[in-house]
């Protein structure tokens, strides 16, 4: 499957629209909504009340959850061809299919997201997700050893992921704003593939 140039820059800025998108959501919110401490699959609940699900004590009740999971869906889709359209650029190697894949797994974890709120089956909509948090972090390791042009550039945005994630798997020990970490992470992806593109595109 060949993906156009143009086709590639506007899956870019189209999963960067999510971090423009999601404030309208969090306004139409009819419980506290801290952008914080709260997760993102928060706002895709589909139900009121505390303990919609159960990680989440806190009081949750989103009435536009519907859009909110077509938006996880939508941000999934092009995140996942902005990714396809950058392992053109890579040799056609069955490593560098391997780390494509490992990228995509973070991605396809948020149209599951989006398919299964966390409050239908807390273990479906996140086990993808959680696991590409992890695999991603090979797939950036293996795109920058095959890079020409970016490499540091990956480099530089893989270990600020790292950190982001090791701060994550600690807030069960130390308090820390949970959404913003997560919100970090997926903006770290969605800006190094934006920039990746540029980068590519010289």
């Amino acid at each position: 499957m060949y993906i156009s140039k143009k086709l590639g820059i506007l899956s870019w800025f189209a999963t960067c629209l999510y971090f423009l998108i999601e404030p309208f959501f969090i306004l139409t919110s009819a419980a506290p909504y801290s952008f914080l401490n709260h997760a993102m699959s928060d706002l895709g609940v589909t139900s009121c009340g505390n303990y919609t699900y159960s990680i989440a004590p806190h009081e949750i009740c989103f009435p536009h959850h519907f859009w909110m999971n077509a938006l996880f869906i939508i941000n999934g889709l092009t995140l996942s061809i902005g990714i396809l359209y950058i392992s053109q650029n890579l040799k056609n190697t069955k490593i560098n299919r391997l780390a494509t894949a490992f990228i995509l797994i973070l991605a396809l974890g948020n149209i599951a997201s989006g398919f299964i709120p966390a409050d239908i089956n807390l273990f479906w909509h996140s086990i993808l997700a959680q696991i590409g948090m992890v695999t991603v972090l090979a797939g950036l390791w293996i795109y920058a050893s095959s890079l020409k042009s970016g490499k540091y550039w990956t480099y530089s945005c893989l270990v600020s992921l790292l950190v982001i994630l090791i701060l994550i798997m600690f807030i069960f020990f130390i308090p820390m704003p949970t959404g913003l970490l997560q919100r970090l992470f997926y903006l770290v992806i969605f800006i190094w593939g934006t920039v990746l593109f540029f980068i590519l595109s010289k």
